[in-house]
């Protein structure tokens, strides 16, 4: 409470102590204690007022009725708004509407509470200090987070970010992160999945402006790339397209980096400061669109804050307190339609939700786990907990595909493209591996049937198809490190094409998604390359039957290249029958793997 503030409410009591039928004292008592954020007293003293002189009751009814849903007494501000409803003022005004919705909203979400248990974070993140606004690594068992740092942790100092990696079921603090904190703030921290790929919010102060970065004005979006070389991440640098001379802040970075989520708040024509939800993608060149705001079935006439953008790209978490709620932010969930929209937000209900502000949630990779920041044990002391969603509010379970790519002859590491699509050949995430180490990692879907790709103009590409069955030992394979050796196109380089979609028995191309046969025509498209298809079957059937539908398979697969403008000069076919298995033909697994195409370099 400021000094002025505390000096009227001092005045203001002393009326009411002299006179404690004094109508307009109670008004202005209650105004001046909603300001401190005292709503439980604010709601009190204007219901001292109300029943002091009735007659106001229409006029200020919304008003009352807010404060008393904003203090959290629920069924106290529903039977007062049913009792005057028909007498208030502003009838059918959006405003209204929401507090009514609210009402009744949190009436019902109080009576059928989710079964939910926030607990702190074991481990030793949680200290004396601030912590909050986790970022949680795709692996699940690390992230960054934000912490206080000044003279009592307490909003007094500056911001810088720190990780943590869990082990065992505890979360260790390993320190202070490496390459970005400077002796200004650094806050609302955002990843790639795999933690290479940093954006941070950093504020202009008026003595110091920026520090060593260079702002737009208010505070700005910072990206920083992760030097594996050295360890720590690289000098930051302002996303200018994404920032303007206005408040941008609180970033959420999709799991493979190519889509951002944060916040803007600007003054409108009328003077009034909006604070809305912002998006962009990267494009090819991994330059960021122009921001566009999200619809107004996510953002309203109040505050939106902390869009959290789950793994599996499709479940959007955000705080509002412009939605139907209990009162001040409350955590909401989104998902997106078949169609690419975000549909009407849930509330993530009681007591998840309350009549205070609920921000700075985190949902792990698993969908169901998630974290958030509460200075419920100690007032002004942010700590972080966690808890398992319900069921009808958790994201689709995404697990952790990781790699290295290199070079086949020499080790070194290659700066590859790396995508997955799903079958029916919709991208679903694209990165490059680091151009250090070659390392990446991707947000895989359980329950799908994905397509896994590795491309670089001067080496053959890599292809491979995953089922992840439920309860699939397949599942376990997605957590394993792939070492992904790539062969420079050069005579004499083979790629084998194992997926290539015939009929059964035939030659003719299945009329689904080819994603070999359209690598291979990236490929060849991006090099001058001449190639040899080489068609293989396996035993079963007759040597004349299996010879000419190695031949015929081949031929398919070059009209298939023809068709999308490769040159036939470039394309020699011959099949190969069954003379030439890689595998025993004992077995259905082993007959997969022998009917197969090469492609052979010759030129």
């Amino acid at each position: 409470m400021g000094k002025e503030e505390g000096l009227a409410l001092k005045f203001v009591n002393e009326a009411i102590a002299r006179d404690s039928f004094y109508y307009d004292a109670w008004m202005l008592r209650s105004q001046l204690l909603q300001r401190t954020g005292d709503f439980n007293n604010a709601a009190a003293s204007m219901s001292s007022a109300m029943r002091l002189r009735p007659v106001e009751q229409s006029k200020y009814g919304m008003q009352w009725c807010g404060l008393l849903h904003r203090a959290g007494s629920y069924k106290q501000a529903l039977a007062i708004w049913e009792s005057l409803v028909v007498h208030m003022d502003d009838e059918g005004s959006d405003e209204r509407k929401r507090l009514e919705a609210s009402l009744r909203f949190s009436v019902h979400a109080v009576s059928h509470p989710e079964l939910v248990e926030a607990t702190p974070l074991k481990g030793h993140v949680n200290t004396e200090r601030a912590e909050y606004y986790p970022a949680i690594f795709i692996s699940s068992d690390r992230m960054i987070f934000t912490r206080q740092v000044g003279i009592d942790g307490r909003f007094n100092g500056q911001e810088d970010f720190f990780e943590a990696q869990e082990i065992n079921g505890v979360w260790e603090d390993m320190g202070a992160v490496r390459g970005v904190n400077t002796s200004g703030n650094e806050g609302a921290p955002s990843i790639r999945g795999d933690g290479r790929r940093l954006i941070f919010t950093a504020c202009e102060t008026l003595r110091d402006g920026y520090g060593p970065r260079k702002g737009q004005g208010s505070c700005d979006l910072f990206e920083a790339e992760w030097n594996a070389s050295i360890g720590a991440y690289d000098q930051a640098v302002n996303l200018e397209v994404l920032n303007t001379r206005y408040w941008e802040s609180q970033p959420s970075l999709s799991a493979d980096g190519n889509q951002i989520y944060f916040v803007r708040a600007q003054r409108n024509k009328d003077g009034l400061t909006e604070q809305n939800i912002m998006y962009s993608n990267r494009n090819r060149s991994e330059e960021w669109g122009v921001p566009q705001r999200l619809s107004s079935v996510i953002n309203t006439i109040g505050k939106e804050e902390n869009p959290v953008l789950h793994p599996d790209g499709k479940t959007l978490y955000f705080a509002s307190d412009g939605h139907p709620g209990l009162g001040g932010l409350d955590l909401f969930v989104s998902r997106m339609s078949a169609a690419g929209e975000w549909m009407t937000p849930v509330n993530l209900g009681y007591p998840i939700n309350t009549n205070g502000d609920e921000n700075s949630l985190q949902v792990f990779p698993n969908g169901r786990r998630a974290l958030f920041a509460s200075d419920r044990a100690e007032p002004g002391n942010l700590d972080l907990y966690e808890f398992d969603l319900p069921l009808e509010l958790q994201a689709e379970s995404v697990l952790d595909w990781s790699g290295r790519v290199f070079d086949e002859k020499t080790g070194n590491s290659v700066e590859a493209n790396v995508l997955v699509y799903n079958v029916l050949g919709k991208q679903l995430c694209n990165m490059k591996s680091d151009r250090v180490d070659g390392v990446f990692s991707l947000p895989v879907c359980a329950d799908s049937i994905l397509t896994f790709e590795v491309n670089h103009p001067d080496y053959g590409f890599y292809h491979r198809t995953w089922s992840f069955a439920h309860n699939d030992s397949s599942k376990a394979k997605a957590h394993a490190f792939f070492e992904i050796p790539l062969s420079r196109l050069e005579v004499g380089t083979v790629l084998l094409l194992r997926d290539v979609k015939f009929e059964t028995n035939s030659s003719t191309l299945g009329a689904v998604f080819q994603p070999e046969l359209d690598q291979l025509v990236s490929t060849m498209e991006s090099s001058e390359i001449r190639i040899r298809i080489v068609g293989h079957t396996d035993d079963e059937g007759s040597a004349d039957f299996n010879q000419k539908l190695s031949e015929s398979r081949a031929i398919s697969v070059a009209d298939y290249l023809e068709k999308r403008g490769i040159s036939q000069e470039r394309l020699e076919t011959i099949g190969m029958g069954a003379k030439h298995p890689i595998a025993a033909n004992d077995s259905d697994e082993g007959r997969a793997l022998n009917r197969r195409t090469e492609i052979v370099v010759i030129d």
